[in-house]
């Protein structure tokens, strides 16, 4: 019955397309940040860069009852949860390495103490259990200087005190040239802050946008290029990290009144070794919870409640007491959850494995939820090598999958086909309904991608002759021949490869276009390492999903030559829009809608990216996890109603 009910509701909400989350008007921080469920994910930065960033409420502690029809009995601490992810983790939890989505949800957890945190509705808010008072001055240069007094009973897992210095260690140590160096992907937590660049280049010492005026007070200035910014409230949300454990006992942070920096002892030969060491034995937290062990050959972690753990924005502190975090295989997953192997699956997205976990709740075992995706699977084109570096390829492969097909048998109906970088869940899509239907569908058609192909220069034999079968070849300005194969990196155990690899790499028309997709499939985490090019690698495509924070800002992401340009893609329109796109001033959502919309239709043209499917997430947990409900959408999940909720065995 509630299979033939959700099925309903979702037709319909496919007919009147795009579900939005979130009033417009009331919710202007509804978008971006790299997701889990697809098997696969990009790996999301921290709280404060550009291509993320990440509520003020009564202190009430644990008195917090969260609304729901599972609801039952009172909230007690105690008891053990079991969470399945089909993202194999790597133990590397801080955002600026190699970390996961799995990984990146234990640095949510675990880490905490902003001095904003987002509420349901996708709206930054004070936490007023961790700054006592802040204050926004807008100066006469253009910048914007926020001032923060935090609360003083605040402290880490291990008793010591969390103080403004462990904030502006995080913005000066992750913004810094040094952090690069250690081999970190990109060093952008100050990015928004007068004088980053300068800093993050080792141009300059001193960071002018970090003040620290007190063991409890700091300060941060945003740079007057920066702003406007339609998502302002985002730009004052700060996390402190434990400078202690990060750096060796010369090293601290001065203030001379021009700004932050380290003392001359602050070199790479000087912390890499604890830096190393520390990255993979972190001992101090802040979050909710505190990691007590990661088990590396079962990829589980081991998450036990933060006893100094002060409260969110409403002042909600954990009820369970121990959280096994474990990595499962999605073709053995619902059978785990259906006799015990784990308590919870989240961001359950195939249609099979919707349909057997509401076989149990039809059984009475387990409950559900059921939320928009805040984000997609998606074909990533590397467009500085080979084939795909010429757009008419791209679009070439585009043509050549069916993927209103492919959504459909991948999601069980759950999901639809985007055509541009937007999730079900965001506003801006609703109000471009016409635009948005007006995008390039790049239907399944042989014909098409044989003509864009041609008009691409594919139009050679391996001998230079005029093509009539078998791969085809594009001369090159130096005269050379270049085969039209794609290198594909795929992990394994993956159903959305699998069928890749039947409807695009081993299709009929694939071969009929001239066209060879090599597949190669490895570990997750090795795929990782071949997509952040740790290591030297000839793809040109990979397959993982994306998940959207609520800030749109993808300058970062297509600026050319940036640290965050996955796609390795060189498009200076496409960069101009991203950027251009956030500098209006916040509550602008017509003139934020129009940019968004430009940016969309380049996206859609280019193709830096094939989206594959927006789809629904469905959450199946255990009954007697009680509390667990009222997620509205990708925005609030897992990570923030985790605290809300408590066993009743």
């Amino acid at each position: 019955m509630k299979k033939k009910v959700l099925a309903l509701v979702l037709m319909m909400a496919m007919v009147f397309s795009l579900v939005a989350c979130g009033d417009k008007k009331n919710n202007n921080n509804n978008n971006t940040n790299p997701d889990n469920q697809e098997q696969d994910n990009t790996t999301p930065d921290d709280t404060n860069t550009p291509d993320d960033t990440t509520p003020e409420g009564e202190d009430s502690t644990d008195e917090t009852t969260p609304e729901g029809d599972d609801v039952a009995g009172t909230p007690k601490v105690g008891g053990q949860l079991i969470i399945g992810d089909v993202t194999q983790s790597n133990g590397d939890v801080y955002p600026y390495w190699t970390n996961n989505s799995s990984d990146y949800f234990v640095y949510q957890v675990v880490f905490g103490a902003g001095t904003l945190e987002l509420n349901r509705d996708g709206q930054y808010v004070e936490n007023p259990n961790v700054v006592e008072k802040m204050e926004k001055v807008n100066n006469e240069d253009g910048s914007m200087t926020v001032t923060y007094k935090l609360q003083e009973n605040m402290k880490w897992s291990n008793g010591e005190p969390i103080t403004a210095k462990d904030y502006a260690f995080h913005l000066l140590f992750f913004s810094s040239p040094v952090l690069v160096e250690l081999g970190a992907q990109d060093n952008t937590s100050g990015y928004y802050l007068k004088g980053w660049e300068a800093f993050s280049t080792g141009e300059s010492k001193v960071f002018p946008g970090v003040r620290l005026l007190g063991d409890y007070e700091f300060a941060i200035t945003i740079d007057a290029s920066q702003l406007p910014f339609y998502f302002e409230d985002a730009l004052a949300s700060y996390n402190p990290s434990y400078m202690k454990g990060w750096m060796p006992a010369d090293v601290d942070i001065l203030d001379d009144g021009e700004g932050c920096y380290f003392t001359d002892t602050f070199t790479t030969a000087n912390v890499k070794e604890q830096v190393d060491n520390y990255r993979m034995h972190l001992d101090a937290f802040s979050g909710p919870y505190m990691v007590d062990n990661y088990d590396e050959t079962s990829n589980t972690y081991t998450l036990k409640i933060n006893p100094e753990y002060t409260g969110n924005f409403e002042g909600q502190k954990p009820y369970i007491e121990t959280v096994l975090y474990k990595y499962v295989i999605s073709e053995t997953m619902m059978d785990e959850l259906a006799t015990g192997g784990v308590d919870m699956l989240t961001a359950v997205m195939e249609g099979d494995e919707i349909n057997a976990g509401l076989d149990l709740v039809d059984a009475g075992t387990h409950n559900y939820e059921e939320y928009a995706r805040n984000g997609f699977g998606r074909l990533i084109f590397i467009c500085d090598r080979g084939p795909t570096q010429f757009v008419e390829v791209r679009r070439a492969v585009a043509y050549l999958l069916d993927r209103n097909d492919f959504c459909r048998t991948i999601t069980g109906g759950h999901g639809l086909v985007a055509h541009g970088l937007y999730g079900v869940c965001q506003w801006m899509v609703e109000e471009a309904e016409e635009e948005i239907g007006a995008l390039n569908m790049y239907n399944k058609s042989l014909e098409s991608a044989i003509s864009e192909l041609e008009a691409g220069g594919w139009v050679y034999d391996k001998d230079g002759n005029d093509y009539t079968s078998g791969i085809r070849y594009k001369k090159l300005d130096d005269g050379t021949l270049m085969p039209l194969i794609l290198e594909w990196c795929s992990s394994e155990k993956n159903s959305v490869s699998d069928l890749l690899a039947t409807m695009l790499a081993n299709g009929e028309d694939t071969a009929a276009a001239g066209m060879q997709i090599n597949q190669t499939v490895v570990s997750f985490n090795e795929l990782i390492n071949n997509y952040y090019q740790l290591q030297e690698n000839n793809y040109n495509m990979y397959n993982m999903g994306v998940g959207f924070t609520p800030v749109n800002n993808w300058t970062e992401t297509y600026k050319p030559g940036g640290g965050s340009n996955r796609n390795l893609i060189s498009d200076e329109q496409l960069a101009t829009l991203a950027a251009d796109m956030v500098r209006v001033p916040a509550g602008d959502d017509e003139a934020y809608l129009e940019k968004w919309i430009a940016f969309q239709q380049r996206y859609n043209e280019i193709l830096p990216d094939l989206p594959l499917y927006a789809n629904q997430y469905f959450d199946f947990y255990n009954a007697k996890l009680k509390g667990y409900t009222g997620i509205k959408s990708a925005l609030w999940e897992l990570e923030s109603q985790l605290i809300y909720s408590w066993i009743e065995e």
